[in-house]
């Protein structure tokens, strides 16, 4: 059985693509530089986990200390910007149970995402939330339309006669 400590400094990649003769530790390198670009953390190990299967790609594991895991969990959302690692996807180590709970908020957002699209869903503290979804401001709100203040006093400034209008204001030069 794996700790709860170790678990804190190991992190599991999806989707890496597998091959015969894979230098996974570049890869993994490569990973790490585009998700981390300022402080790329450096890893004690990686190594797939699972049985080779024809048309399965396994899982890599990543060993390291739990602050450079934690900063590539928070940064992992950039490789989703790349044509690389696109459809690789970063997440915390966990046991079977906390996978199985996992799954069964998965299932449960989907259902409710399907039963009702008008929210928003998200997974908070183990549990399904919902929330209405925000609507981008009309063309016509108040909120974008200008203050009382402008507004009183753009027709007296409309009136004034162009040269004496303050943009216009004569300066006296040296």
């Amino acid at each position: 059985a794996v700790s709860d400590d170790d678990r804190k400094r190991s992190l599991m990649v999806f989707g890496l693509g597998e091959g015969p003769d894979e230098a996974l530790r570049s890869k993994v390198d490569d990973l790490l530089s585009l998700s981390c670009a300022a402080a790329k953390p450096s890893i004690s190990d990686c190594y797939r986990v699972g049985d080779i299967r024809e048309g399965v790609e396994r899982p890599v594991k990543l060993l390291n200390s739990s602050e450079a895991a934690a900063r590539v969990l928070r940064n992992a959302k950039v490789l989703r910007g790349t044509t690389r690692f696109k459809k690789v996807y970063v997440s915390p180590d966990r046991s079977r149970e906390e996978r199985e709970k996992k799954r069964t908020l998965v299932t449960q957002i989907k259902e409710k995402i399907s039963s009702e699209p008008e929210k928003y869903h998200f997974i908070k503290n183990g549990t399904v939330c919902s929330r209405e979804k925000q609507q981008p401001p009309s063309p016509h709100s108040t909120a974008t339309a200008p203050s009382s203040s402008l507004r009183a006093t753009a027709p007296a400034l409309a009136s004034t006669p162009v040269s004496q209008h303050p943009s216009r204001a004569k300066t006296k030069r040296n």
